[in-house]
């Protein structure tokens, strides 16, 4: 009697096999083991520092998913954080004391900010749209100078502001959710069509559109979301701090996700999370012996890593695993 033939099983969609990855895995596991790392000091310096960092991860993941994969540099990620910062600030003047009321209003102005600015200056390519992008904080300052009091807005901003948890470590569990949630959905979008569209787009757009695909909506949609988690990021950093002034438009705010990805490795979503809390943690302590020196030590560091290791700290690793799997020759 013959044997029933055996249905072959359906391959796993690409994206889930690349979601389990050890890197992601080992990603999950980071951000856990610092979470309960600072349990026995919930209060303390290190805690705080570990909610900077995270802070500033959530800004990097924001700026991967968009610049990083599609290869337009924007530069105007503070203007969004800045932007999420007094729309978190002006509701909490208002009245409004819930927290995650002013986090999802924040992520939503964000959001709609990216989309206005983004929705025609994408258009431009290279050097025009980075250029564009880098006048946004700019501006953003001088109109908050030149219409303080017209948007009935305290002297030195928004201050006393509630705090995003009770103790340090209850905000670094939160932040840490965030960035769980934000890197398994930037993962998926990497990995989907979507993501390999935006990748596309930085390798040769030309090519792209000559095949008739129309690559400015998915531009415009990756910078739109960016944005809402910037603002949503700069409503977590006004809730931390209790207050959101100018100086959440500096460019610190750019400077610090940018050289995360670098180390990390452009477009790999991944490595943010792990140069995140290397980059963070080693300015937090570092600034405490050398001060404003740190800063100078740090755009160094950028120019080397570009230098040198253009790919991040993930490519060496992903060659060493594969060089030791690879079997040797008989």
């Amino acid at each position: 009697m013959k044997p029933p033939e055996r249905r072959a099983r359906p391959a796993a969609p690409r994206w889930l096999t690349r979601l389990v990855s050890p890197y992601y895995i080992a990603a999950l596991a980071v951000i856990v083991v610092f979470v309960l790392w600072s349990a026995g000091a919930p209060t303390s310096y290190f805690a705080l520092s570990l909610v900077f960092a995270s802070i500033y991860i959530t800004l990097a993941l924001a700026w991967d998913f968009s610049s990083g994969l599609s290869g337009y540099l924007n530069f105007g990620l503070p203007f969004f954080f800045g932007l999420g910062a007094f729309t978190a600030g002006y509701f909490a003047w208002g009245g409004q004391r819930y927290v995650p009321f002013l986090l999802f209003v924040a992520l939503g102005v964000g959001a709609v900010g990216g989309f206005l600015f983004s929705f025609p200056t994408l258009r431009l390519r290279g050097p025009y749209f980075s250029l564009l992008s880098l006048l946004l904080p700019l501006i953003a300052v001088d109109f908050v100078l030149a219409f303080w009091t017209q948007l009935h807005m305290p002297t030195e901003g928004y201050y006393d502001l509630p705090f995003l948890a009770v103790t340090p470590w209850g905000e670094l569990i939160i932040l840490s959710v965030a960035n769980a949630v934000l890197l398994t959905v930037f993962l998926v979008l990497r990995n989907s069509h979507f993501g390999l569209i935006l990748r596309g787009i930085r390798d040769d757009e030309d090519a792209l559109s000559s095949q008739g695909i129309r690559t400015f909506p998915y531009k415009v949609l990756a910078f739109t979301i960016a944005s809402g988690v910037a603002g949503f990021s700069g409503a977590t950093y006004a809730l931390t701090v209790t207050f959101a002034g100018l100086d959440t438009f500096e460019f610190t705010f750019i400077l610090f996700p940018i050289l995360i990805v670098i180390l990390g490795g452009s477009g790999e979503i991944v490595g943010s999370v792990f140069a995140g809390y290397i980059v963070i943690l080693l300015y937090q302590y570092l600034f405490q012996a050398l001060s404003e020196v740190t800063l100078i030590f740090f755009t160094g560091a950028a120019i080397l890593l570009v230098l040198f290791l253009p790919g991040g700290i993930l490519r060496p690793i992903r060659s060493f695993v594969r060089f030791m799997r690879t079997p040797e020759a008989p």
